[in-house]
């Protein structure tokens, strides 16, 4: 039975042998062996020179590249340079029509001559002249407002002799006492058809009659205190007056009826009379209206002339100063906008270059703010070209750029510098780039506009151990090479290394953990 139990345990024993020592030979046939079919692929550690560049394709660039363009819109008049024409800063290109502006600065110029003036005037006493001529100004004014109230008078007298005539020779024939206090409207040979407007007209006829007498009272004893209620008195008296005219008309031309003893071409006569007489009372009180208004202005004037003659009899008060230099202000900004109005009729270069492209003629409107000429300097070149961020950290200014140009050919290699580096980034597509600019100094036959492929060398190293990139592994932070124990085993084991520039090529520095002719592994199936 015991011996049964050894048995078995030694067969057991024989099977995880043969297990353990398969499961090793697989393993070293995976990892560790080799063979010729090419399950690993090995490189050498080299001592070598390299480099790392950074590659963009770019534009050439004019270092002055200006669209140039009216501020304002107009009529062209002059074009004095043609495409490939060389100019010099300040020099004029081309000009609008001017008659406008031109105008509008003789404008500004006199009102800031005037403003001027006014200020330098008010600024310096008056003289005894001065004060002579506003008190000449005031006695005209005082001797214009007598007159006017002067002339209102005998107008109201005119309106009441004319008024009281119109009632007089137009009215009262119409009426059995007329000048009593019961008047009759009545026509002989005539019917009234209704009687309300004929009890009316005379009821209205005794109060123009009462009116009439107490209105030349009124103008009599006018005075200045009184002057305009009396004026105020005698128009109403003539609205009165024209509204019994109004009524009598109607009574005539309505409400009149002539019978077989009776005429109608006396009711029309008398109808004919009225309206005129109602026409002259209305121009009555048209009158005194102007007359009134004379006054007014009249009044007006003299208040002006008065209050220059205190202005000119009183020094100079800061606040008149003040509002005098507001004034001036106020003009010397007319005059500077008036003069920069005309200058941008005038195009001219801002810097020294070539004109590379004219899109304006002679006599067409130009618009504002569009480009018409194209200015750059082809004799100071420089290349553009967008940089992706994950490459623009190692890029710094003097960094050596190697240059071909699709126009030259890739053969044909210029050498140039980083000139600039642009902080701010400008996204295309929805990557960051950053703009970089590399010198093109005497380079020959390169224009604006022209493809540069630069490449830019970053970094460079001579005579430092490398490896293959592919060769290094990353594991928690560290970096690792697989090292070659046996060349015909492929048996390896891994080193722990330092590296340093990762280079062009696929190459990167060893700093430490290797030596040169060191065996590793690059790929592995």
């Amino acid at each position: 039975m015991i011996s049964k139990i050894k048995v078995f345990f030694t067969k057991k024993k024989i099977i995880w042998t043969t297990i353990i020592v398969l499961v090793l030979l697989l393993g070293f046939w995976i990892f560790g062996g080799g063979d010729s079919n090419g399950n690993i692929q090995t490189d050498t550690a080299k001592i070598q020179d390299i480099k790392k560049t950074v590659l963009t394709t770019g534009q050439v660039v004019s270092l002055v590249d200006l669209s140039l363009s009216f501020q304002g819109g107009g009529v062209v008049r002059q074009v004095n340079v043609k495409e490939g024409s060389v100019v010099l800063a300040g020099q004029t290109l081309a000009v609008l029509d001017q008659g406008i502006a031109l105008a509008s600065l003789k404008t500004a110029q006199g009102a800031f001559a005037q403003a001027e003036a006014n200020y330098n005037k008010i600024l310096s006493a008056a003289t005894d002249q001065d004060v002579a001529v506003s008190q000449a100004s005031v006695d005209v004014a005082e001797t214009a407002l007598l007159n006017a109230k002067q002339n209102l008078l005998n107008q109201l007298t005119t309106a009441y002799n004319n008024a009281n005539t119109v009632i007089i020779s137009n009215t009262n024939n119409l009426f059995s006492n007329p000048q009593s206090s019961f008047p009759q409207f009545e026509i002989s040979g005539t019917v009234q058809t209704n009687q309300q407007m004929v009890i009316d007209a005379n009821n209205q006829h005794v109060i123009i009659d009462l009116l009439l007498s107490r209105w030349p009272i009124e103008i009599s004893t006018a005075s200045e205190t009184n002057l305009d209620l009396v004026t105020d008195n005698s128009i109403s008296y003539l609205t009165t007056i024209s509204e019994h005219l109004t009524d009598i008309i109607a009574l005539l031309s309505i409400h009149t009826q002539v019978s077989s003893s009776g005429s109608q071409t006396t009711v029309t006569a008398y109808q004919s009379a009225v309206v005129t007489g109602k026409t002259t009372v209305d121009s009555l009180s048209t009158a005194i209206i102007t007359y009134k208004q004379a006054i007014k202005t009249a009044e007006a004037s003299l208040n002006q002339a008065k209050a220059t003659l205190s202005l000119k009899k009183a020094p100079a008060r800061q606040e008149d100063l003040d509002i005098a230099k507001a004034q001036l202000l106020s003009a010397q900004g007319q005059l500077d906008s008036a003069q920069v109005a005309l200058s941008n009729t005038v195009l001219r270069a801002p810097a020294s270059g070539t004109i590379t492209k004219v899109d304006i003629k002679l006599g067409e409107q130009a618009q504002a703010m569009k480009e018409v000429m194209k200015l750059q300097n082809i004799g100071q070149l420089h290349a553009e070209a967008l940089v992706s961020e994950a490459d623009i950290a190692s890029v710094e200014v003097g960094q050596v750029i190697d240059n071909t140009f699709d126009a030259l050919g890739p053969f044909e290699h210029f050498q140039s510098k980083v000139l600039v580096v642009n902080p701010a980034s400008t996204v295309v597509s929805g990557v960051v780039n950053y703009k970089v600019i590399g010198s093109l100094d005497n380079i020959p036959n390169i224009k604006p506009g022209m493809t540069a492929n630069m490449t830019i060398l970053v970094a460079e190293k001579d005579a430092v151990l490398t490896v293959p990139s592919s060769a290094i592994v990353n594991k928690e932070s560290k970096r690792f090479v697989k090292v070659v124990d046996n060349p015909e085993l492929k048996t390896f084991h891994e080193v722990e290394v330092t590296t340093g520039l990762e280079a062009d090529s696929g190459l990167t520095e060893i700093l430490s953990g290797l030596t040169e002719g060191q065996e590793v592994i690059t790929y592995m199936k």
